[in-house]
């Protein structure tokens, strides 16, 4: 049974989760509000089969967390231009190998967004570092399509039908050996051929014309 790779997508969802970075030691810290950022990938992989009728059947399916990347302090105020956040957001986004760069501008726009709005918050005012959760969920599927594999044959068969209708079809390789014995090296006179036949023909006029 044969499978194709489906194209991959991607969701993402940022987060703030419920932790006191102010007092952690880091050589990213500075003396201004900060975004701390991590991501944490999840991959889910799929094998289906779509029967000829239509329906998607599940054969396999497993899930795996990636090993988490170390997270990465931001300037809160990167922020404010679009541009250099997505640029720096889709460089650590290159460190997972499990997230194709298609996506990576997705990802930072959710992330830029998300920290635009989070340093308004009531309860991070006063706060020296914002921590940002980012969770990816990939998802991987491989297909075997009946209908496709079905088709396909039907179209090879018409294929070699017409072939053999019109009388294309492989040569032997005795006949290919006939054929090359019949050329003749020097002359270039080929057997069978239209002057051979007005050869013989004038001949057997000579011969009535002599009798």
């Amino acid at each position: 049974m044969q499978f194709v790779q489906l194209n991959p997508r991607v969701s993402s969802q940022a987060w703030q989760p419920k932790i006191d970075l102010d007092h952690v030691e880091s050589r990213q810290r500075s003396s201004k509000v900060q975004a701390y950022v991590k991501f944490f990938v999840q991959v889910n992989r799929r094998k289906l089969y779509r029967t000829h009728e239509g329906d998607l059947v599940l054969l396999r399916s497993q899930s795996h967390h990636v090993p988490s990347t170390e997270g990465v302090y931001f300037d809160l105020d990167m922020f404010k231009s679009y541009d250099n956040s997505c640029r720096e957001i889709s460089i650590h986004l290159g460190y997972e190998p499990e997230i194709h760069e298609d996506f990576h501008a997705r990802i930072a726009d959710e992330v830029i967004c998300f920290a635009r709005n989070i340093r308004n918050w009531v309860s991070n005012v006063g706060r020296k570092v914002l921590p940002i959760y980012v969770n990816i969920v990939v998802e991987k599927d491989l297909l075997h399509d009946e209908r496709y594999w079905v088709t396909r044959a039907l179209r090879e068969s018409d294929m070699e039908f017409e072939r053999s209708r019109y009388g294309m079809v492989p040569a032997s390789q005795s006949a290919l050996k006939g054929v090359l014995k019949r050329v003749r090296v020097g002359g270039g006179c080929v057997k069978g051929s239209e002057a051979e036949r007005k050869c013989v023909a004038n001949c057997s006029k000579a011969t009535k014309y002599n009798t």
